[in-house]
C-alpha cells in the first residue's frame, strides 16, 4: 500500500520570509531572554521554532504577523520552562543572588528558635503532632478535626491548648538561661 504524503501548501515568498526573519529574529530572542529569562542559546532555538511554525501556516491564517510572532514566542518560552519543571521567574543564578529571608537576622533569632524547638520537643507526642499538622503541614482546623476524628470546635481548643503548653515550656526555657 502506497502512502501518499502531501507537501505543506503555503504561499510564502522566500524573499518576504527572509526579510521578515531578519526584522524579527533579534526581537523574538530578546522577548524570550528578557521577559521569560530563557538562556540565550535556548532563546534562539525557540525563535527558530516559531519561524518554522510560521512556515507551516498558510498565508491567510495569520492576520497580524507581529502579534502572532509575540504570542508564539511567549507560548514557546512558557512551554520551555514547563517542560523543564521550573517556574518562569526563577533562574539559577538569581536564586544564588537572592538572600533567604529566614537567614537575614539569624544571629538575632537563633536563640529563640532553638528555645522554641526545645519547648516543642518537650511537649507530649500528641501535642507535637497537632502543632506539626496545623502549622508545618498547613492543615486547616476542619482538616485537622477530620484527621483527629473530633469536631472543628474541639480541634481549635486542642490547638489553643497545645500552643499554651508550648508557650509555657518556652517561658520555662528562657527562665533557666
Amino acid at each position: 500500500m502506497d502512502v501518499l504524503i502531501s507537501p505543506i501548501t503555503t504561499t510564502h515568498d522566500h524573499g518576504e520570509f527572509e526579510s521578515m526573519y531578519e526584522a524579527n529574529f533579534e526581537f523574538l530572542v530578546g522577548v524570550a531572554v528578557r521577559k521569560f529569562r530563557v538562556p540565550d542559546y535556548e532563546a534562539e532555538t525557540l525563535a527558530h521554532e516559531v519561524f518554522l511554525t510560521y512556515l507551516k501556516k498558510t498565508t491567510g491564517e495569520i492576520r497580524d504577523l507581529h502579534s502572532w510572532l509575540v504570542g508564539a514566542i511567549c507560548h514557546a518560552s512558557r512551554y520551555y520552562w514547563r517542560s523543564r519543571g521550573r517556574n518562569i521567574g526563577e533562574r539559577e543564578d538569581e536564586a544564588i543572588e537572592r538572600i533567604d529571608p529566614s537567614t537575614m537576622r539569624i544571629v538575632d533569632t537563633l536563640p529563640d528558635q532553638l528555645a522554641a524547638r526545645e519547648a516543642l520537643e518537650r511537649l507530649p507526642p500528641r501535642y507535637q503532632e497537632i502543632l506539626r499538622l496545623r502549622y508545618f503541614e498547613g492543615m486547616s482546623i476542619i482538616e485537622l478535626a477530620d484527621h483527629l476524628g473530633v469536631t472543628p470546635k474541639y480541634a481549635q481548643k486542642l490547638v489553643t491548648k497545645c500552643l499554651r503548653r508550648a508557650e509555657q515550656r518556652y517561658t520555662e526555657q528562657g527562665a533557666k538561661r
